[in-house]
């Protein structure tokens, strides 16, 4: 009689090699970063109401193509099976540049019906993440993986800012028979770099039971073993949730900052500066992902107390937001460097572990702004940086008790076992 004895070896092995340049990755992820930019950014919300809605009217359309990016771990799981994962994501980017190129122009018809065609178009742009997070935990080495995360954060926060700013200028100033193809262009052409991937092949299921068998094994693997719990717990922690970026523009009025000032501050510059931040992640040190993570969430809260403490003037909003902004880049690649780590290898359910662990950072930008939300409105606006600087150093007594307790584990396993 033999029993079956599964661990995280039985996932497929990660690649002994990179197949794939790290800084590709800023490619592959650019026409997620592009379209979700311009239809829940800012994009979209200005030319609907450059045709006709009301406020309350685009907050309601704003507010349904804000659903795919809380949900689509549900469907995620599609880009294992079937086809490569570079496949799904070509195909993905194709359906996503159709939806906003339709979409487009409907929206000079009827902006109700643009509004669902970009719907549809944010269902295939969620599985263009989910696919290359599955590429990157199929083909880079686990040393290579921070450096692809930085590219991949780096494209998400700056090249979709640029994109967004380059698809809105060119819709103020043309006709859309000229600016929607470009637009639809600036989505397809960076994700072709995925045509010249070679993944590797997967290991085929016996079956379909044996397959769901598998992915359910691996998502206990990710997700109950200690080491990856505690990883988890730390993605729903505060200081990864960057919300002070959302309710940044809302104080600046009391630092006495312009609307033209806020707009470039918080538009294609922020995201300029946040690309610049995710990039700094290249040349961490490869320590622990867990311990990385909790150091770079505390680094937020230095320009959080600064815009508490100072005196709130235009140079104070504006040299805080600048090194916020770099900071929060820099800790959103640690975030992306966690979630590969505790992904580990591809295995049959790579996309989506990585969504469902991508998803978990919403959690904390959601409760912390209505957190600081409410600390405003009865303390003030200064209490928005605060609570956020605060928040920002719940990791630390965590990873130092973590790391504690790893010790000391260590210590008492040798011990057992002896000299020799």
């Amino acid at each position: 009689m033999s029993t079956e004895v599964r661990t995280e070896v039985d996932l497929d092995a990660p690649p002994g090699r990179n197949l794939a340049a790290p800084h590709r990755f800023f490619w592959i992820a650019l026409p997620y970063a592009i379209y979700i930019d311009f239809i829940t950014n800012g994009g979209v919300s200005l030319l609907l109401r450059q045709v006709g809605m009301s406020v309350e009217q685009v907050a309601n359309a704003i507010a349904l193509l804000g659903i795919p990016s809380s949900l689509y771990f549900l469907w995620s799981p599609i880009v294992d099976v079937w086809m490569p994962r570079r496949a799904w994501h070509l195909l993905s980017t194709l359906a996503s540049a159709g939806a906003l190129a339709l979409g487009s122009f409907l929206l000079y018809r009827d902006p109700q019906l643009a509004v669902w065609v970009f719907l549809v178009g944010l269902i295939f742009c969620m599985m263009i993440s989910s696919a290359y997070g599955g590429l990157i935990a199929a083909m880079l080495v686990p040393e290579s993986r921070t450096r692809a995360a930085a590219w991949a954060q780096a494209s998400n926060l700056g090249g979709g800012a640029v994109g967004l700013g380059l698809i809105l200028y060119l819709a103020l100033r043309f006709k859309p028979a000229i600016w929607v193809p470009i637009a639809t262009l600036v989505v397809v052409i960076p994700g072709l770099a995925a045509l010249g991937l070679r993944e590797p092949p997967r290991h085929a299921s016996v079956n379909f039971r044996e397959h769901l068998r598998r992915v359910g094994h691996e998502l206990r693997e990710t997700c109950l073993t200690p080491r990856n719990f505690f990883g988890l717990f730390l993605l729903l922690a505060p200081p990864g949730g960057g919300a002070l970026i959302g309710l940044l523009p809302a104080i600046a009025t009391d630092y006495g900052v312009s609307g033209s000032s806020v707009v470039w501050i918080n538009g294609v510059g922020g995201g300029l500066l946040m690309g610049a931040g995710c990039l700094l992640g290249i040349w961490i040190p490869r320590i622990d992902r867990r311990v990385a993570y909790g150091l770079a969430g505390a680094l937020n809260a230095i320009p959080a107390f600064y815009l508490v403490f100072a005196r709130p003037t235009y140079r104070v909003y504006l040299a805080g937001t600048v090194v916020y902004l770099i900071t929060i880049g820099f800790t959103s690649t640690l975030s992306m460097d966690l979630v590969l780590d505790i992904v580990g290898a591809v295995g049959k359910s790579g996309s989506l572990r990585y969504s469902i662990l991508t998803a978990f950072g919403y959690i904390p930008t959601a409760y912390m702004t209505w957190v600081e939300g409410r600390a405003a409105r009865s303390y003030g606006f200064r209490a928005v940086p605060m609570v956020e600087a605060i928040s920002c150093l719940f990791d630390l007594p965590l990873i130092l008790v973590w790391v504690f307790w790893r010790r000391r584990g260590l210590a008492e396993r040798r011990l057992r076992s002896g000299p020799g």
